[in-house]
């Protein structure tokens, strides 16, 4: 029975250590339950949804038939790329879609219908899977070629706008060959 008694203490305690550690360790993450990874991934099966990818797409096409400067190319690999490691890739491609979300496609919801809700519902999803993953090394290289985006949109104004919609296509394939 003292034996029992001994090995259910020892298992007790064993519970009781493990669950303090866990506790810090979660306390210590600002209570996030997931890892923050310094890489960024998505599976694959995240770019197969064909309904979201369609309307997407149409959206694209849409609204580049508007775009009338076919000068200026956004979603470009030696503009967004330059500089950049090919494993960091999925971080450029994270802040740029951000920077599409928040700054182009939210503040023209209304614009672009039927397409524009599906498309940025799937953004939005692909974001949130992004959340969590950061560079834990110096990233101004990255910062500096997406700022460069962002100043060339803001710069054509209306236009930028139009040319980033537009090119969310390009987004979306960027974002499929650099996370995936």
């Amino acid at each position: 029975m003292a034996t029992l008694q001994k090995s259910v203490s020892f298992s007790l305690m064993g519970t009781l250590a493990a669950s303090c550690l866990l506790l810090i360790a979660l306390s210590v993450q600002g209570g996030a339950a997931v890892p923050i990874r310094s890489y960024c991934k998505l599976n694959e099966s995240d770019f197969l949804q064909p309904y979201f990818t369609n309307r997407t797409f149409r959206m694209a096409e849409e609204v580049s038939l508007v775009d009338n400067n076919t000068d200026v190319r956004l979603i470009c690999e030696d503009k967004l790329y330059h500089g950049v490691n090919e494993n960091e890739r999925c971080n450029v491609m994270k802040q740029v879609l951000k920077f599409t979300l928040e700054e182009v496609l939210l503040p023209e919801f209304d614009r672009f219908k039927p397409y524009m809700k599906d498309a940025v519902s799937f953004l939005e999803m692909l974001s949130n899977k992004l959340s969590q993953c950061h560079i834990e090394n110096d990233d101004q290289h990255i910062h500096r070629n997406v700022q460069k985006l962002k100043d060339t949109v803001k710069e054509l104004g209306e236009s930028g706008k139009i040319k980033a919609i537009g090119e969310v296509n390009l987004l979306f394939m960027f974002l499929q060959e650099a996370c995936s």
